[in-house]
């Protein structure tokens, strides 16, 4: 039997009805990077941190119609820590409802919260949650205070450097070339009415993770805002006045680089290219960074006249936790209570910004898109609150590291989240 689609707490506001406003728009990005004297830092289960590669940042961009407010908030951490609480501290700082504010993490694999899931921290991670939060608050607080006229505009590319890993078709090589992988390279484009820039949302299909557990340094790793976080500042390093970039993941499930610096072992052995492998990051996120430009070129002129509008809502999946039997050497299904995932949309006019709380594969992103009544939608995963993997239903055919990892029973959230996000556009 089919699962049913349940649908909790539907907040929303009326989407088409406000009049347009004249826009404001500020943007800003904070530095997170833990200080020199925390080194060696030992993440729970991983091998110590010896140093920082790249700094990691905190990016907002604080949207304004003259009648609401809206804020983006994204953060290079693998997800949110504490996200309630950041969540509504950040709300309060802005003085908007918490559904006016969308939360997310780049996804990196490369800082030293990447073990933390949750539960009571440690007094290391505590004070890594500190940063994050101070962080994340101060970054908005300051793109509140640069509030000043502007426009906006969105266009859609494509950038060639993610792939399917393989899980769907039961391989173990970590990439498939003929897997479904979203090739989409969406850019919202805010700037000052004089042409100035303030800010570009983009949003692609990649895990975070060219780096992750490479040894580059002392026997251990290096913390780095990995491929997001380096086409970042390659694109915020190009003029003084070049715009904050805030990189987010779209729906990455099932999609890795196209290279890694630690190689799973597939026909051959598991291979590590150490500090080399930073070469490997630096000419992704150069071709990254290059599509951005690509796609930025063809943006149209924009409008100073928005009309901004926010909702919330959640939808119940059943749950259930896989384990394999090393005995039968088959997986084993264990019932577990159904499972809320919450969804939210930020518009600006017809623009859609899709926010889902987990790590989405790539085929629902691409249905999401297909199925929206907006041409201009794009879906931002690992949104405050991540429930874990949100994979297609052809996923658990072969049950991999994503599957085996998800607290989704199959036949469920493909549809939910879809629909979900589509109830709160046309709502």
């Amino acid at each position: 039997m089919a699962a049913q689609l349940v649908l909790v707490g539907l907040f929303a506001w009326p989407m088409c009805a406000a009049a347009q406003g004249t826009l404001k728009a500020g943007a800003a990005r904070v530095d997170i990077t833990p200080a020199p004297d925390e080194f060696p830092y030992q993440a729970r289960g991983e091998r110590p941190y010896a140093g920082v590669h790249d700094p990691v940042y905190a990016r907002a961009l604080v949207l304004d119609d003259g009648t609401r407010q809206v804020a983006i908030v994204v953060v290079d951490v693998t997800m949110i820590p504490k996200p309630q609480e950041m969540s509504k501290a950040i709300a309060a700082e802005l003085r908007i409802a918490e559904t006016n504010l969308m939360l997310a993490a780049t996804h990196t694999h490369n800082v030293p919260l990447v073990s933390y899931h949750g539960g009571e921290p440690d007094a290391q991670q505590a004070r890594e949650i500190e940063r994050v939060n101070q962080g994340a608050l101060e970054a908005a607080r300051k793109a509140k205070e640069r509030l000043r006229p502007a426009r906006v505009a969105f266009a859609r590319g494509e950038a060639w450097v993610n792939v399917n890993n393989g899980e769907q078709a039961g391989l173990k090589d970590g990439f498939d070339p003929h897997g479904p992988s979203d090739k989409s390279l969406d850019v919202l484009e805010v700037q000052a009415v004089d042409g100035s820039p303030i800010a570009l949302l983009v949003d692609y299909a990649t895990h975070a993770e060219v780096m992750f557990r490479s040894m580059t340094k002392d026997n251990g790793y290096e913390v780095s805002g990995d491929l997001p976080g380096a086409a970042a500042r390659i694109v915020e390093n190009q003029t003084p006045n070049s715009p904050v970039v805030l990189f987010a993941s779209a729906a990455a499930g099932d999609q890795l680089p196209i290279f890694k610096s630690l190689q799973p072992a597939g026909r051959l052995p598991a291979d590590d290219e150490g500090a080399a492998g930073w070469a490997l990051l630096d000419v992704q996120a150069r071709r990254l960074a290059n599509s951005v430009h690509r796609v930025a070129a063809t943006m149209p002129a924009g409008t100073s006249q928005a009309t901004l509008s926010a909702a919330a809502k959640t939808v119940e999946c059943p749950g259930q936790h896989l384990r394999p039997n090393r005995e039968t050497g088959k997986v084993e299904a264990e019932e577990k209570p159904p499972v809320e995932i919450p969804l939210s949309v930020i518009r600006i006019n017809n623009i859609v910004l899709a926010g889902v709380a987990g790590d989405v594969g790539s085929e629902i992103g691409m249905k999401f898109k297909a199925a929206s009544p907006l041409p201009d939608s794009t879906m931002i995963t690992m949104t405050s609150g991540s429930i874990g993997y949100i994979l297609s239903d052809a996923n658990y055919e072969h049950p991999g590291h994503g599957v085996m990892g998800s607290p989704l029973k199959q036949g469920c959230a493909e549809k939910a989240v879809v629909q979900g996000l589509i109830d709160l556009i046309s709502h």
